[in-house]
């Protein structure tokens, strides 16, 4: 019997993956364990192993294409053996089968579109795997944005049917405005349907090509198929909905019916609101021209890692005040200790370094303040009394000079000392450097340090890794002038002399939502003192 190549547990928070290299091609040997497939997710590359033993008689999912955890990814099984699924799939019935009949370009992303039906990320607002309906219905409600919730089934046993969905009114979903052609207001006119995103993946489209001067939010999935016959044709080529709208429904009823969903609240308290003031402006007014590049310029298009960073970043400066306090920290005592008892931990198979300290000093300051540890929610600041470090470390760079950056974590680092804290640092620099880093060990992060001074830098303002409350950089040590003084420690006197001890400074940036300039510091202090006075 022929076996289904899905995805083991990809840990908590991953809904979908990209196909990054197939290292098998169809009909190629594979044995039970051998690796078959490198897998992409928001944190991790995985590398994911072949379930049986056999031949690999299909591959669904190109490489490239991003597609739920879900997704059946290819079929391992004997030579001429079917490749049909083993029943992990509902068998369509007999009134749909003629809708898998359509035409060839729509069939291209048809998987992607079966899978967003029924993911967690699916474009209605309801989970439709708890909602008896035939898979094809599933699809169209996904296409327009209907909640399976909504509609009286009247196949067997209340089933929901394709026919129930296109005759379900309209006017009520959410996203009437979204399949309308009518660009969504201020921010939002750039923003594509889930369904839309996933076809362009799964065929490599160029949403603003093919949007050609549009607000991206109006373009519909039949705009991608358009663009991938288009492509394959060598002409123009328009892919016509299989789903036609209810009768009765126009696309100036559902921009009607949409817009007051939309209207700002201060126009709502100080005017009604009327169908025509309601209106989105015009797509021309908000869409941006793609970027091309000119004479001595290159375009990079952004790998999957690069445009989360992009995503993460912006998102948490938009959503947290944060401020950077800088401290400068005498590391003698430290590498004195590192010095001392090197070779006593390499006996144990230990490299002691210099960042396993830092995370005991990390944990020794989220001892001392609290609310660094701590997550800002609408009910109130959320302390953690457990601590889970994350440690972010960068990837080598592309010849663009284009890297990346990972934060994997140290959990329960409360409960360690040094010789457990420096294994478990050794343990993560290893894995991350044979590219054998789980989703696991990337989740769970409760604070973050950033030691940038490996590269040479004596201070940056790192951006907080949300929904955390702090970030410790540390800069490079280096050996600095200190003045040490036996009188007034602000009053030049003749016993005043300079000393060269090896400093670093910390840049702690925090959520000023939960922490003031104080406490702060008083964090800073705790990391300070523990560090100096390392015995």
């Amino acid at each position: 019997m022929a076996t289904e190549l899905t995805l083991p547990d990809m840990g908590e928070g991953i809904e979908d993956i990209t196909i990054n290299r197939w290292l098998v091609s169809v009909g190629g040997d594979v044995k039970e364990g051998d690796i078959i497939v490198e897998v992409a997710t928001d944190k991790v590359d995985t590398e994911i192993a072949a379930p049986a033993s056999g031949k690999l008689l299909a591959i669904h999912v190109k490489e490239g294409a991003l597609v739920p955890v879900s997704t059946v990814l290819g079929v391992i099984g004997a030579e001429g053996e079917s490749v049909e699924s083993n029943g992990s799939e509902a068998p369509i019935p007999p009134e749909e089968k003629q809708e898998t009949k359509s035409d060839t370009s729509e069939e291209k992303v048809a998987s992607a579109e079966d899978a967003a039906a029924s993911s967690k990320t699916s474009s209605s607002p309801v989970d439709t795997e708890e909602v008896k309906a035939t898979p094809v219905a599933k699809r169209v409600a996904a296409e327009k944005g209907v909640s399976l919730e909504q509609i009286v089934g009247s196949g067997t046993n209340g089933q929901i049917t394709k026919q129930d969905v296109l005759d379900h009114d309209t006017s009520g979903s959410s996203s009437g405005a979204k399949n309308s052609g009518v660009a969504l207001p201020d921010e939002l006119a750039d923003v594509p349907s889930l369904i839309v995103r996933r076809a362009a993946a799964e065929n490599d489209i160029n949403l603003e090509a093919i949007a050609d001067g549009r607000s991206l939010s109006t373009l519909t999935k039949y705009d991608v198929l358009s663009a991938v016959a288009s492509e394959e044709a060598g002409k123009t080529v328009e892919v016509e909905p299989r789903f036609q709208p209810p009768a009765g429904w126009t696309q100036s009823a559902a921009a009607s019916t949409a817009s007051p969903k939309v209207v700002e609240s201060t126009l709502a308290e100080t005017a009604p609101v009327s169908d025509t003031a309601a209106a989105p402006k015009p797509a021309t007014s908000t869409s941006k021209p793609p970027v091309k590049a000119g004479s001595a310029e290159e375009l990079v298009k952004p790998n999957r890692m690069r445009q989360l960073i992009a995503k993460n970043t912006l998102e948490s400066q938009q959503s947290a005040p944060q401020l950077t306090t800088m401290w400068d920290v005498d590391m003698s005592a430290v590498l004195a200790h590192r010095k001392a008892n090197k070779a006593a931990f390499a006996k144990d198979g230990v490299n002691l370094t210099v960042t396993a300290y830092l995370m005991m000093a990390t944990v020794a300051g989220l001892r001392s303040v609290p609310a660094a540890n701590a997550t800002w929610t609408d009910e109130g600041i959320l302390i953690k009394r457990y601590y889970n470090v994350g440690m972010a470390a960068a990837l080598p760079m592309d010849q663009h000079g284009i890297g990346g950056l990972i934060v994997p974590v140290v959990k329960n680092a409360g409960d360690l000392n040094l010789l457990g804290m420096a294994r478990a640092v050794n343990e993560l620099a290893e894995k991350s450097r044979s590219n054998a880093l789980t989703a696991t060990d990337l989740q769970g992060a409760t604070f973050t340090l950033t030691n940038y001074g490996t590269s040479g830098s004596r201070f940056q303002t790192p951006i907080i890794n949300q929904p955390q409350s702090g970030i410790l950089g540390v800069g490079a040590i280096e050996k600095r002038p200190i003045v040490v003084s036996n009188g007034h420690p602000l009053v030049a006197n003749s016993g005043d002399y300079l000393i060269f001890k090896p400093m670093t400074t910390l840049g702690f940036t925090y959520d000023h939502r939960v922490l003031d300039g104080a406490s702060a510091d008083a964090y800073c202090a705790a990391v300070k003192n523990e560090l100096e006075n390392w015995k």
